[in-house]
């Protein structure tokens, strides 16, 4: 019974050195992907053991872990809040918490960089020290596609749907679908045919039921961005070539009638100067009046006729 009540003494001496007096409530190391330009708040809640209950000796270290470096870049420490040297987050982190030695260690790190990827370790200590960590990789979202058509949609042919995003980081996953009524994301019309890793729908055998607005999703693990394209297909009989000779014969057309109308012009032009430039023709006026009395019912000799001249132009 002695031995016995010995070891359970050694056993109660001994636990208070046991017990941890700090213990971090976060979860294993977590791995995060998120998209440039977003924000994040990286938790890093913590436990005191009710005897080391205070701000006094209480020290919170955020450090950026990298392959060759490690940096530290925000503190809490002497009851005090230090950034380090970290290029570029000075910024734009800090503490969630007004007061960090409220059992909440959790920061927020704001527009997030490309450059922030990396391995976050946060340090709590008192008596004792614990550390969680977490890795962020920061990823561009897909640039907005281009959708087009490569040719023209003709009934019975087939017709190459195309989509490209010249910007994200990879990989890109792209997925066709068509718009309308109640269809899901992802749906599409019979003889249809999405190419393996690249933007293409190949629509084969066109009929009036692919007529309609179709979407290209392009998606990576932080997000997606989409662009539309919309065929049409046209009446029985109609082809691009008759089109074009409409368009030509429009324009022909056109230019006749132009022609025309600049050679009426032309001709009634020639025709008024013509007859501005004819002679005038005289037109003799004989006017004859009595020079002196008449003797015996005759004029006398020395009587006459005065002649006059005029001329009558051409009339306007």
């Amino acid at each position: 019974m002695a031995g016995r009540g010995t070891v359970q003494l050694l056993l109660l001496c001994l636990t208070p050195a046991l017990l941890e007096a700090v213990r971090i409530n976060a979860k294993s190391q977590q791995v995060l992907y998120l998209a440039q330009g977003d924000s994040v708040r990286l938790g890093c809640p913590y436990i005191l053991e009710p005897e080391d209950n205070g701000p006094n000796n209480l020290d919170i270290i955020w450090t950026m872990v990298n392959p060759d470096q490690r940096l530290p870049f925000l503190i809490y420490q002497d009851q005090k809040i230090r950034y380090g040297s970290v290029p570029g987050l000075q910024r734009r982190v800090a503490f969630v918490a007004q007061d960090p030695s409220l059992y909440d260690a959790s920061i927020h790190l704001a527009n997030l960089q490309v450059s922030d990827s990396a391995t976050y370790e946060c340090r709590v200590k008192k008596a004792t020290v614990d550390t969680h960590l977490i890795t962020i990789t920061v990823l561009e979202k897909p640039a907005a596609p281009r959708c087009w058509m490569d040719g023209e949609p003709a009934r019975g042919r087939d017709l190459m749907l195309r989509c490209c995003s010249d910007g994200g980081s990879l990989p890109l996953s792209y997925q066709w679908s068509k718009m309308g009524g109640d269809y899901a994301m992802g749906w599409l019309p019979p003889r249809t045919v999405q190419g393996q890793g690249s933007g293409d729908l190949m629509i084969q055998s066109l009929s009036q039921e692919h007529a309609g607005t179709y979407c290209c999703r392009v998606t990576n693990r932080v997000g997606y961005s989409q662009c539309m394209v919309h065929i049409s297909i046209p009446r029985t009989g109609y082809s691009g070539t008759r089109n074009v000779g409409l368009i030509v014969g429009s324009v022909l057309g056109a230019i006749f009638l132009l022609v025309l109308l600049l050679s009426i012009l032309w001709a009634l032009l020639w025709y008024c100067r013509r007859r501005r430039s004819q002679p005038v023709a005289p037109t003799e006026i004989r006017d004859c009046a009595p020079a002196g009395p008449y003797r015996g019912g005759h004029l006398h000799p020395s009587h006459g006729c005065s002649h006059h001249i005029s001329y009558t132009p051409c009339q306007k």
